[in-house]
C-alpha cells in the first residue's frame, strides 16, 4: 500500500485485489466466454415459448384461505358473478342511461350555476369567472 499512488497504481491494486478473491479457475483470457449464453436444445426452447404463449390462458384455481360456514358461498357467489344473462344486460343499459342522463343535468346546472355565481359576484372579481 503506498499513500502516495496515483490514479493508475490506486486501479491496479484494485484489480489485483479482485484478482486475488477469485478462484484460479474462473480467470480466463477468452473475454467472450464471460457474457456468452448457455445455449439449449431445440425442445427446451419450445417448451419456453409454449409456456410464454399459454401464460395468460391457464385457468387460476381458487385459493383455499377461508374456513368455516362461508366457503361454499363465497365460491358460487364468484362463479356467479362471471355469469351474464339478460336481467345484467338489462341493468348495464339502465345504468348507462342514468350516468347520461345525470351528465346531462350537471352540464345544465354548471352553466346556471356559474351565471348565478357571476350576477353574485362583487364588480371586481367577476373578471375572475
Amino acid at each position: 500500500m503506498n499513500p502516495n499512488q496515483d490514479k493508475n497504481q490506486r486501479r491496479e491494486a484494485e484489480v489485483r485485489a479482485l484478482l486475488d478473491k477469485l478462484s484460479p479457475n474462473m480467470i480466463t483470457l477468452n473475454p467472450e466466454e464471460i457474457g456468452g449464453i448457455e445455449e439449449s436444445n431445440q425442445m427446451v426452447r419450445q417448451e419456453r415459448l409454449q409456456d410464454i404463449q399459454d401464460g395468460g390462458r391457464k385457468e387460476k384455481k381458487p385459493k383455499n384461505k377461508k374456513r368455516g360456514k362461508s366457503k361454499i358461498r363465497t365460491q358460487l357467489r364468484r362463479k356467479q358473478q362471471n355469469v351474464v344473462d339478460a336481467q345484467t344486460l338489462k341493468l348495464r343499459e339502465a345504468r348507462e342511461q342514468e350516468k347520461e342522463a345525470k351528465a346531462k343535468e350537471i352540464e345544465g346546472d354548471d352553466d346556471a350555476f356559474s351565471k348565478t355565481k357571476e350576477a353574485d359576484a362583487p364588480a371586481a372579481l367577476q373578471r375572475f369567472f
